[in-house]
Formats: C-alpha cells, sequence, structure tokens
C-alpha cells in the first residue's frame, strides 16, 4: 500500500536554520510522518528531494553552463567548488548528503553537470571555487543567478529569497517547496 500524502503549506527558505525547522517538523507531526516536495505548477504530485535536485536543479544549471563554454573553462580551472563548508567536497555528486549547516544543492549540480559534459575540475585541489555570496568568486554560478529552465513551471506568489533573481533556480525551488504530512 502507497503513503498518501497531504499539503500542509508552502514554508519557503529555510537557510541556516534548516536544523531548526526539521526539528520543528518532527516535534509537530512526528519524525518521518512529513516531508518536502517539489511539484510542477502543473501537477499535484511531488518529488522528494533527491529526485527533485536531478530534474529541476541539475536541469536547470545544465541548460544553462552547457551554452557557455568559457563559464565551464573558468570552473574547471578550480580544483574543487563548495557552496558554505569545505566539507561540502565530501558530497561528491550524491545530493543526499548533506552535512553542513543549510542545504547545498548548486556544488553538487555543477560535479554532476560536469560529468554529464565529460568535463572535471583541473586546477590545484588547493584553489576552490566558492559558490555563496556576492564576494565569493563563484557568486554569479549560485542558484539565485542561474535562470529556471521553464519560467512557468515557478508558482506565483514567488517564495524568491530578496537575495536571489526571480525565474532563478532558487525562484523556483523556494515557490515550488511544498510541506506535506502523512495523511
Amino acid at each position: 500500500m502507497s503513503e498518501s500524502w497531504v499539503t500542509v503549506g508552502r514554508p519557503g527558505y529555510f537557510g541556516r536554520r534548516r536544523d531548526e525547522k526539521v526539528a520543528g517538523y518532527d516535534a509537530k507531526y512526528g519524525k518521518g510522518n512529513w516531508r518536502l516536495a517539489w511539484r510542477r505548477a502543473d501537477s499535484r504530485e511531488g518529488m522528494a528531494f533527491v529526485e527533485a535536485c536531478v530534474h529541476f536543479y541539475e536541469k536547470s544549471y545544465l541548460d544553462y553552463l552547457s551554452k557557455r563554454p568559457d563559464d565551464i573553462d573558468f570552473i574547471c580551472s578550480f580544483g574543487e567548488c563548495i557552496d558554505n563548508a569545505l566539507s561540502n567536497i565530501q558530497s561528491g555528486t550524491y545530493y543526499g548528503n548533506q552535512e553542513s549547516y543549510s542545504t547545498h544543492i548548486q556544488d553538487i549540480a555543477i560535479r554532476n553537470v560536469l560529468a554529464h559534459l565529460g568535463r572535471k575540475f583541473e586546477g590545484p585541489p588547493t584553489q576552490i571555487l566558492i559558490i555563496r555570496s556576492s564576494d565569493t568568486n563563484g557568486f554569479r554560478f549560485g542558484p539565485g543567478n542561474i535562470p529556471f529552465f521553464d519560467r512557468d513551471m515557478i508558482l506565483e506568489p514567488s517564495l524568491c529569497p530578496s537575495w536571489a533573481k526571480r525565474g532563478s533556480v532558487e525562484d523556483f525551488w523556494q515557490s515550488n517547496k511544498f510541506l506535506e504530512r502523512k495523511q
């Protein structure tokens, strides 16, 4: 018998409060009795985290970077990439390994896109591309700057964080994220 899920709401951006939010949902609904799911605007079926990362996040990065060989060359000139901590490198190409204080997806998406394009990091291991805030060397590759591959999929009203552009991967990720509980 398959599980049935009921939408509770659209929780929006967690950021550094991820662990606090998860603990709150565990307390309210019970551990394992709630989930986050991402949906297309034209669907009521949600995708779990890892599947949504591949289907939506990674697809947007692939669409964007495959048309920009100079950006790929720039990325490959580094030894690795991270979002918020050196430990992000341990995630490799698996979105489910979230070892840091906030969720990091863009670094994993870039690793997967490079592999898909037959490319790899070629720079010194100590030269790290940091894909985070405006004062980092990889800011332009952040999810708030990468266009989502199909803006018509983004739900309104937008729950885009103030630091991200409308129509970006981040806009989709936050606007199309649903909190669901077991029925």
